[in-house]
Parts: structure tokens; sequence; C-alpha cells
């Protein structure tokens, strides 16, 4: 590899949360450190492979010029947004043009060969990936956050999975529910219409939204996916940017909105909720049970799934700390329980996916797609780049196995 890498940017220290009025597990922070080393060698499980292959037999500034072109999930578009010029320093010859068009355009596109990189907050099942010549590339650990507009509500509410479904399906209307209520004791609630915002574009963040309802209550109407039949009348918008326009247009309205876009909906003057784990939707009352996202807590959930890795895929939901035995979500299995060694995650989590083809049409330019990732993989998941968009870095066997998968591209030699 020729030249070093790019210095990573400063961490966004703006996410300081305000105390919640009780005491909740967790607070979103940028000033923790993560404690997963990224290096250049990676051994997966099944095997080594060296990170940079492909870099280090290309010349910076040197040979053909391309342009990697990227598209879908808004909630990776922040950071591919970041990661694209810091590549580009380093390689002029190479551009790379990310857009935020939605995961289901990410993945429809990179299905029809449109793009090199398509972006996914939903991963694709091997099998429909290996229909299409496809791999799984997970990039970044993320989390959604459950944003509401409520005036004179400045606290972070208690939301579990099942309070949630039931507002999204109808069953629960009003802010000052008795169910919403028994979760957060002491808050003074309005006595008005809940209105439910949800993507009308296909979308990762769909994905996981729906997923959790769909693994917290078993009278979810419907299953899980990047569109959703919505309950008629919920405005919808396109885009994680339409999601936080349209809530702060939209009093005593409630979104799911990718973390990335966090300090976007902060300026916006909205305000996020704790999140009940698994053990919330058994005993809703119990305020212990309701997780405020940060590294740590992130980090605790993306533990419990990734023990439920099914190698050499890395198709999985995070989701409540992911469906044991499975690497895809089954109506009443639920999701994990928090245990002694993870006692706070953060039930809202999940992998940031990019899909590339094993069988491009151009190898010679898939040489570069495999070298950007390779390199988005070692100095790119340094924590300073995650934190800037408030993303955690893949851990260490995540990593391995991404190597092994782009090492099963076809490149020019």
């Amino acid at each position: 590899m020729s030249g070093n890498a790019a210095a990573p940017p400063s961490a966004n220290d703006s996410l300081t949360a305000r105390s919640p009025s009780r005491a909740r597990r967790g607070t979103l922070t940028t000033g923790v450190a993560v404690g997963i080393a990224v290096i250049l060698l990676v051994v997966g499980l099944g095997g080594g492979y060296l990170i940079g292959k492909n870099l280090a037999t290309s010349s910076s500034g040197n040979g053909p010029s391309y342009t990697i072109t990227e598209t879908g999930s808004t909630l990776i578009y922040p950071l591919m947004n970041l990661l694209g010029p810091n590549f580009t320093a380093l390689y002029p010859n190479i551009q790379v043009s990310p857009a935020g068009t939605g995961s289901g355009t990410g993945i429809s596109s990179a299905e029809a060969g449109l793009v090199d990189i398509g972006g996914t907050d939903a991963y694709l099942t091997p099998s429909v990936a290996a229909q299409h010549n496809l791999i799984n590339v997970p990039i970044a650990i993320s989390a959604q956050l459950v944003f509401y507009n409520l005036p004179g509500v400045n606290v972070h509410l208690n939301l579990n999975g099942t309070i949630l479904a039931m507002i999204w399906a109808g069953k629960i209307t009003q802010w000052n529910n008795p169910l919403i209520e028994a979760a957060n004791p002491g808050v003074s609630l309005p006595a008005q219409t809940i209105i439910p915002l949800h993507r009308s574009d296909g979308s990762g963040d769909t994905f996981m939204f729906t997923s959790l309802c769909y693994l917290s209550w078993s009278g979810w109407p419907g299953g899980y996916g990047t569109t959703y039949s919505w309950q008629a009348g919920q405005p919808g918008y396109q885009g994680n940017s339409g999601m936080v326009t349209g809530l702060s247009d939209t009093k005593y309205g409630i979104a799911y909105i990718g973390i990335s876009y966090l300090a976007e909906a902060q300026a916006a003057g909205l305000q996020y909720a704790a999140l009940g784990d698994q053990a919330a939707n058994v005993n809703g009352l119990n305020p212990a049970n309701y997780i405020l996202p940060s590294p740590a807590n992130i980090s605790m959930d993306a533990n419990l799934a990734l023990q439920n890795l099914q190698p050499p895929s890395v198709a999985i939901s995070l989701i409540l700390g992911g469906v044991p035995g499975a690497t895809h979500l089954q109506l009443g299995q639920g999701g994990t329980m928090p245990t002694s060694t993870y006692p706070t995650p953060y039930p809202d989590t999940n992998l940031e996916y990019t899909l590339i083809s094993t069988h491009p049409a151009s190898p010679a330019k898939q040489k570069w797609v495999v070298a950007f990732l390779e390199w988005a993989l070692s100095y790119g998941n340094l924590p300073a780049y995650m934190q800037a968009v408030h993303f955690l870095p893949l851990t260490a066997e995540v990593i391995g196995y991404d190597m092994q998968a782009l090492s099963s591209v076809s490149v020019s030699a």
C-alpha cells in the first residue's frame, strides 16, 4: 500500500444528552472510548486474510481513473460521504460517489448491476445474495432512535417495543394512554393524539423498526421489511432527513430515525426515547429495563447478537440482541434477554451492509471497489471515523469474515 492512511476526523463531541428525570441505563455521548481494536491483520475463524491486499498492489495516483458509485441507505450515507474524500486523498484517480436513496433502492440497484456498491441496513439472505452474485459486506454497527415532538416534555420517555408496535398499529392513539403513563411515572403526558410517521421509500430503517415491532408484540399486524403496509392516514416521508423535517413540523408526532441523523434531529429540537429491552416486553413497568443509546449499550446488543453468527454468513439481525439459532427473524422466538455480561443492551441495533458483485462487468474497476472496502474496514473503521456519524467499529471477527468474502470477488491481476 503506498502512502499512509488519511488522518481520521476529530470525533464530534456535541452528543450530550439532557439528564432524564429518573435513573436510566446509559447516555449518548462520544466521550466514551470504544474498546474495539482494529489492526492491519485480521484472522477470521476460517482462515487469515491480509487487509489491504488490493491496496498493496494499487499505485497512488497512477493508472486509469474510476468513479465508484454507491447508493442506498440514508443511514449509511453520512459515513460514505465521509470515507469517500479520505480515500480519494490517498488515491486521487479514484472518486467515490455516494447517494442516499434508501435501502430498497440500494438493494435493487445492486441486484440490477446499476451501481458498484449498494448500501442497506437490511441484509440479503445468503440464497438471495447468491442468486444475484452479491455478497453482504458489513461496514459498521449502527442504531436507530425513536424521536418525538412533544411540547413541554423534555425528558427521555420510556417506550418499549410493545408500546411502539401498538402505536403504529393504531391500538394506542393518545399520549396519555395508561400503558405509556405506567412506563413513565412522574411525567405529565398530554391528552393529545399521537401522530406516527413512517418512511415512504424502501428503507432499512423501516426494516429495523418493523423487526423491533414484530419481535416485541405478538399482535403486530404484519411482518417486517424495507416496506410495510402502514395504517391509513399515517404520514410518510422520504429518507432520514425527510423524517427529521416531517417530525419537526408535526406536534405530538413520533418517528424512527437512524442514529447518524442525531445531530440534525437535536438541532430541530426533537427528543429521543429510552427503549425497552426484551425484559421490558415482559415487565414494562420496571424502569431498569429501559436503555438509552450509548456506545457501550449499543456494543452490548451487538455482542449478544453476534453470538448467533453462523459463519461464514454475516446475514444476521442485531435487533433485541438477535434471534438465537437463526440468521433471520422468526415469529415467536423473540429476542435475547439481557445477561450478567451484557446487562444493558440497546435493543434497536444493527449492522450496516454494503452489497457488491462477485462477478463484476469490469474486474479492473472492481479491484478498486474491493480496495475501497478493504480500506473502509481497516482505516475507515477506526473509532474517530465511526464516532463522527455515531456508529461503532465492527468486531475483529466480523472484519475477518468480510475480508474472506472480499477475497472471493473477481478482480483483475
